[in-house]
């Protein structure tokens, strides 16, 4: 198993309320501060504590970690400055960013990630549909070669499959109907493609237990792409 990964150091969360209700600012014409001004504005108030040296010196050295919803501004600085802010709202001497109250502070442990490993098999018809889709998107003709060409550009971890094994994969996701072929390559089904099926009408029962068995014809329609 991976071993855990550090995405963010540990860092002090500050809890803020509006003085002003959002509705009320945004009838005003106020834009909501995003969280750097937030910050900028916390750090200004406490660097501006001339008479609190402490205090002011640790402002300085702040900083921003982070902005999640509903008001709590994460910031970092070194430990000793971290404990002069902590003192300071003991202490009642921590001011607010301008248009906000502190409800709360505290600490908060570091962001780890445990990593997820991945297999090293990698499905063919899967690379095969996400390559047909960039080649689409690309506005690309799609075919064997170019498919072929696209995944050693872009797929170099994978083995590139032999001209046998692309068509009969390919063959697998049109019967999936997962893609589709016309005379200009390659298309993904999408949502807005329809499937109309032709089927030659029958006389009586007996051409229809014979029909039965033979394979019909389907015509694809993309309303994107206009086929």
């Amino acid at each position: 198993m991976a071993r855990p990964v550090q995405l963010a150091p540990g860092s002090l969360a500050l809890v803020l309320c509006r003085l002003e209700a959002p509705e009320t600012a945004a009838a005003a014409g106020a834009e909501e501060p995003g969280g750097r001004a937030v910050f900028r504005a916390f750090r200004r108030a406490n660097a501006r504590c001339f008479w609190n040296s402490r205090l002011a010196r640790a402002a300085s050295r702040l900083t921003f970690q982070g902005w999640l919803r509903r008001g709590v501004l994460l910031v970092h600085a070194p430990p000793a400055s971290l404990q002069v802010l902590r003192d300071a709202w003991c202490r009642r001497a921590l001011r607010p960013p301008r248009g906000f109250r502190i409800r709360a502070v505290g600490d908060v442990f570091p962001v780890q990630m445990n990593p997820i490993a991945q297999s090293q098999f990698v499905p063919l018809a899967e690379v095969l549909c996400c390559a047909v889709s960039d080649l689409n998107a690309a506005q690309t003709v799609v075919t064997q070669e170019s498919l072929l060409e696209h995944l050693k550009q872009h797929y170099p971890g994978i083995a590139i499959p032999s001209q046998d094994i692309l068509y009969t994969t390919l063959g697998t996701l049109i019967k999936e109907r997962k893609i589709y072929h016309t005379g200009e390559g390659y298309f993904i089904v999408t949502p807005q493609t329809y499937f109309i099926t032709n089927t030659t009408p029958h006389k009586n029962n007996r051409d229809l237990s014979d029909e039965s068995q033979r394979p019909a014809c389907i015509t694809y329609l993309d309303t994107e792409s206009g086929i």
